[in-house]
């Protein structure tokens, strides 16, 4: 019986592995040439101009380091990044870039050693990003709302050789610290940091006493390294997630096409960039030579006359970012018709918001759906979601995705269930042996609950921990938040379930008012009959709580053990 049970569990990883070759094969087959077209290479330039791309791929793999280096042969003189530093063209950042790398070997730094960023969005993290594929070391892309606890409890953890943190962070760590090497990253005054040792420098200096190419050779093929991604959990403590860059990054042909990226093009990003999805578009941003607007803390005032002043073509953000965005947008003077796509991923974007950024910028908005484990797992188009909102995507080229019960048995269309997702941007493994991958048909469980339909387009219901039984009813936190979103008076809104003694559990709802006489109107009863109104009896909330604001993390997300009456 024993060995019966063996051999099909064989043949359940032999065939799973076919479908995971299949999938890459066909990817790679009808994608490359789509690719293409987005602009990421650049069209005539000789045969000088192909075996530069040619050599930036066999030395650099598709790392940033590639994309940078690449960029910088082919457009040197176009600006890249622009942040609360100031500019940088391609030449240039590859230029720094080059010269943190060599200091940071010198350091000791290389195959097998991990340097850990802790820096808002700017130039630091993107040339930490870069110069790692210079050097074929690993990094660590640590979540700046870390405690002094957690941050060096993750140092520990990952065995980090050295960190580069914005100086408002430096005083998490000890003056006398000497587990790693400490640099500072953004700094009010890069050559004079306020910092606990007046001994750690900033990466500028870093940068500007480096060694030179002839005193430190850097590697002419570098090894790839890993890169480590803390998750964002609304509670307990994040996994750290290690990704390595895909050798043929197949996504990529439905990231450029069904988002409708275009070489040099000017682009703000909002989403931060120690997040999956930061760290993801910062890749496309350079593979098209784009130039990117950064701004370390978001400002909805600030971010749209970024949009006016630069033209800026695309949006990369999260919902909570384009919200607070488009109120700004809605009641003023700005000039947004450059604006050819916002794609928002993160957290689930109500089709009140949706309806309100068509309105106001006209019908250009993506969904991305993904994850820190699974990375890009599906697209909505921008004319998809204009037909229907509430659509997370199509599941993109060489990523599988499957919804299945409690049990692992595939779920038919238009039945919800867990959702399941891999392909090969799909992370390696955690970093702890603690935190443990949940696979299933050779698929890794994404933590959320959703149906795919005839056509096999994904839509998500809600976190597959969020759905809770009232009277025997299945409801989803989700679609409470869908129905007050819209209503007057309401600013930002948060719905769970939480445990009660009699019917186990029930939904309560946590409220932000506007400031104005719709938000001082607002009262729980108000608030349970707009619900019922719109959704059966069971989905009223018996709790309705008003907040000041919601407590939420650096990437937009609610931490619901931060909730009062929780």
């Amino acid at each position: 019986m024993q060995n019966n049970q063996q051999v099909t569990s064989k043949l359940q990883d032999l065939k799973h592995l076919g479908e995971a070759a299949w999938a890459e094969t066909h990817a790679i087959a009808t994608g490359l040439g789509t690719a293409l077209k987005s602009g990421v290479v650049v069209r005539g330039g000789g045969v000088k101009g192909k075996a530069k791309l040619v050599e930036s791929i066999a030395r650099y793999g598709f790392t940033a380091g590639r994309q940078a280096w690449y960029a910088a042969e082919v457009a040197p003189n176009r600006t890249a990044i622009i942040d609360d530093i100031g500019e940088r063209t391609y030449a240039e950042v590859r230029s720094d870039s080059l010269a943190f790398a060599r200091a940071l070997q010198r350091m000791g730094l290389g195959p097998g050693k991990n340097i850990a960023v802790m820096a808002r969005n700017s130039r630091v993290v993107v040339y930490a990003l870069v110069a790692k594929g210079f050097i074929g070391a690993d990094i660590s892309l640590l979540n700046p709302a870390s405690s002094p606890v957690q941050l060096q409890k993750s140092m520990e953890e990952l065995d980090v050789h050295t960190i580069i943190i914005d100086e408002e962070f430096a005083d998490r760590l000890p003056a006398d610290y000497s587990r790693a090497n400490v640099i500072i990253g953004y700094a009010e005054d890069l050559e004079n940091p306020q910092a606990p040792n007046p001994e750690w420098e900033t990466f500028q200096q870093i940068i500007d006493h480096a060694p030179s190419e002839a005193e430190e050779k850097l590697p002419k093929i570098p090894k790839r390294g890993f890169i480590t991604i803390l998750s964002s959990g609304t509670s307990g403590t994040p996994k750290a997630v290690v990704h390595r860059e895909p050798p043929i990054p197949t996504p990529l042909a439905d990231l450029v096409t069904w988002i409708p990226w275009r070489a040099e093009m000017m682009i703000q990003q909002t989403a931060s960039m120690f997040h999956s999805w930061g760290w993801a578009n910062l890749n496309l941003i350079f593979a098209h030579r784009a130039t990117v607007v950064f701004r370390r803390d978001f400002d909805p005032v600030q971010a749209m006359e970024d949009v006016d002043r630069y033209k800026v073509n695309g949006i990369i953000t999260s919902p909570i970012f384009i919200k607070e965005q488009l109120k700004v947008a809605q009641n003023g003077d700005y000039d947004a018709s450059s604006i050819e796509f916002i794609v928002s991923s993160g957290n689930a974007m109500h089709e009140d918001l949706l309806r309100g950024l068509h309105k106001q910028f006209g019908p250009v908005v993506c969904n991305f759906y993904g994850s820190t484990e699974n990375s890009v797992v599906a697209i909505a188009k921008r004319e998809e979601l204009v037909e229907n909102p509430a659509l997370a995507g199509r599941p993109v080229r060489g990523v599988r995705v499957k919804i299945l019960d409690d049990d692992g048995n595939v779920l038919p269309p238009n039945t919800p269930g867990r959702i399941y997702a891999r392909g090969t941007m799909t992370m390696r493994r955690y970093a702890h042996t603690r935190d443990q991958m949940k696979i299933k048909h050779g698929l890794l469980e994404i933590g959320d609950r959703g149906y795919l339909d005839e056509e096999g387009r994904l839509f998500v219901l809600g976190r597959a921990d969020d759905m809770i039984i009232v009277g025997g009813e299945n409801v989803y936190p989700r679609s409470v938040e869908e129905v007050l979103a819209p209503m007057p008076g309401i600013r930002d809104l948060y719905a769970k379930g939480v445990d009660d003694e009699e019917s186990f559990k029930r939904m309560a709802v946590w409220i932000v008012r506007e400031d104005n006489p719709e938000g001082e109107a607002l009262t729980k009863e108000s608030v349970q009959e707009w619900v019922r109104d719109n959704l059966a009896e069971h989905s009223v909330p018996r709790e309705v709580t008003f907040l000041d604001e919601l407590p939420r993390n650096l990437t937009g997300k609610v931490m619901p053990a931060k909730l009062p009456n929780s």
